[in-house]
């Protein structure tokens, strides 16, 4: 067993014992020590052809297995190269460790050829950016951050390691101080939340991502079952409990189902588990008794808030018995007519986004995961969708970035291998990061990339139509997205009709290898939240 290492060797080597299988990165000068060391390791290098996509693809894997993902790239245009990516894991609090090189720390400071202010930059869009300028730095850096991801306390956490520090030789005896960064409940609290899901009368489950990452499913089911109280969903944990199971309300919030905000309007306590409760999930909630359990303090909602990993309160709630009186509240929510009848869509010379899409989501299943991009997408694949399990569907809420997709796609393939991965994206969104279609040719990724085609910025002309501005910088001349795909051995179809679609999309997905549908579709403004 070797017993001397370098600091780039260390950190491959804790990398290694955290479980890290793959990093999604970009070599450079700064950072060729921790390229030479994970040359000799056994976790994978997926080489992106853009940092931005490294970053989107360590999000999606982190969201796709609950793990930890990991991007590197170098320092100055690489690291920041990075930022955008980032952003989107800060805001959705995605557990990702994100890795960058930097210059010497002997010419740091000086002005020198790509020397930036690296942790400056990352220091507000990460849960905490470290600088490691020495080994010993380093080994703090890293053990500290798998504690915060092993206690709950999700979202990007960066480490800056300086060209030199990366060959320095590390000294083994290095004791590193381990510090619990969340306190266990105490006993009073949880006494208090069970006395007051005790005393209500409607009481509601707002569940987040945040139990996925802290790997507590398991006591997640055994807490609803106890209580049998109702759950509805944050987006970005929809399918937690398979939507069509009923104690799942669905989706709440401005695009959730009419059961599910129902309920929320209505409830006389709320129980929000490892969510943040952004604007667009609290804004049918219309009650003070909000009990709120979360392991990031600055995502305090403002009512009674628990600072606790959301695994440790739950075993401990569970630990203890309740009685659960049951009334008529399921009754009443349930009453609520989710059914608004078939909508009736206009009349287009081409085809109409939200058929396409509804006969998209006519194709997925349980082995099936579909990430989205920004634009009208994400509003058919959320109306028009049932999800059954966690990341089924997935999208970057909280800053929804363009050219999410694909990339993402990459990250989702490598957590989810069995699953059959669909990137469906639109035609200005894609030419963001269409050079990653490099990657799926170079590793024989098994994603199927779905292009909704209007030749128009979507959106933001419903928005100067809205406004009544004039519509202005929204054409798109668009390439022949046929040919680029083909010019990266990848298999390719434009579509122009449903039953085209079913066909050729059944057949791919049958097939299991690369593959790009065009779809030219109506120019068509989406229906806005009630």
């Amino acid at each position: 067993m070797k017993t001397e290492y370098n600091t780039a060797e260390y950190l491959v080597k804790l990398l290694e014992e955290e479980g890290v299988e793959y990093i999604f990165g970009y070599p450079g000068e700064q950072v060729l020590p921790i390229y030479e060391a994970l040359r000799n390791s056994k976790i994978k290098h997926v080489l992106t052809r853009h940092e931005q996509a490294a970053v989107h693809a360590a999000d999606s894997y982190a969201r796709s297995s609950g793990k930890c993902g990991v991007c590197l790239a170098t320092a100055g245009p690489g690291a920041m190269n990075l930022v955008m990516g980032v952003s989107a894991c800060y805001k959705d609090n995605v557990p990702i460790l994100v890795l960058t090189g930097d210059v010497p720390t002997t010419l740091k400071g000086k002005d020198t050829f790509q020397d930036l202010p690296l942790n400056e930059v990352f220091k507000p869009i990460c849960v905490k950016s470290y600088n490691a300028y020495s080994p010993e730095k380093l080994k703090n850096s890293i053990h500290e951050a798998f504690i915060h991801f092993e206690e709950g306390i999700s979202g990007p956490f960066h480490i800056n390691i300086p060209k030199d520090v990366q060959s320095k030789h590390i000294n083994m005896s290095h004791k590193v101080i381990h510090t619990k960064k969340i306190k266990s409940p105490k006993e009073s609290d949880i006494k208090d939340v069970i006395k007051s899901i005790e005393n209500a009368e409607k009481p509601l489950i707002i569940a987040g991502y945040g139990i996925i990452y802290a790997n507590a499913l398991e006591e997640f089911y055994e807490f609803v079952e106890k209580t049998k109280i109702p759950v509805v969903t944050t987006w970005t944990a929809r399918g937690i409990i398979p939507e069509s199971d009923e104690k799942n309300l669905g989706l709440v919030g401005k695009r959730g189902t009419a059961k599910a905000n129902y309920a929320c309007e209505h409830a006389d306590l709320i129980l929000a588990l490892g969510t943040r409760l952004s604007d667009r999930t609290s804004s049918y909630i219309n009650t003070d008794n909000v009990i709120q359990v979360n392991t990031k303090k600055e995502q305090d909602y403002g009512k009674t808030f628990y600072n606790y990993n959301v695994l440790e309160f739950l075993k401990s709630v569970n630990e203890k018995d309740i009685d659960v009186i049951e009334n008529k509240w399921k009754i009443r929510i349930n009453s609520r007519d989710e059914d608004e009848g078939e909508i009736e869509l206009e009349e287009c010379e081409k085809l109409h986004p939200r058929e396409v899409i509804r006969n998209i989501l006519e194709h997925v299943d349980d082995k099936t995961t579909v990430i989205i991009d920004a634009g009208t997408i994400p509003t058919y694949f959320t109306i028009d969708s049932k999800v059954e399990k966690y990341g089924q569907i997935q999208f970057s809420g909280g800053l929804g970035p363009m050219g999410y997709a694909v990339p993402s796609a990459i990250g989702a393939t490598y957590a989810r291998p069995d699953d059959v991965i669909i990137a469906a994206t639109g035609d200005g969104a894609v030419q963001m990061t269409i050079e990653e279609l490099a990657v799926l040719n170079t590793y024989k990724l098994p994603i199927i990339i779905i292009i909704i085609n209007n030749s128009i910025l979507g959106i933001i002309k419903q928005w100067q139509d809205m406004a009544e501005y004039p519509n202005y910088q929204i054409s798109l001349n668009n390439p022949d997205f046929i040919k680029i795909a083909e010019a990266y051995n990848i298999e390719a179809d434009n579509i122009k009709s449903i039953e085209e679609l079913n066909e050729k999309l059944a057949t791919a997905i049958k097939e299991r290898k690369p593959h790009l549908f065009n779809i030219d579709v109506a120019d068509v403004p989406i229906p806005l939240p009630k």
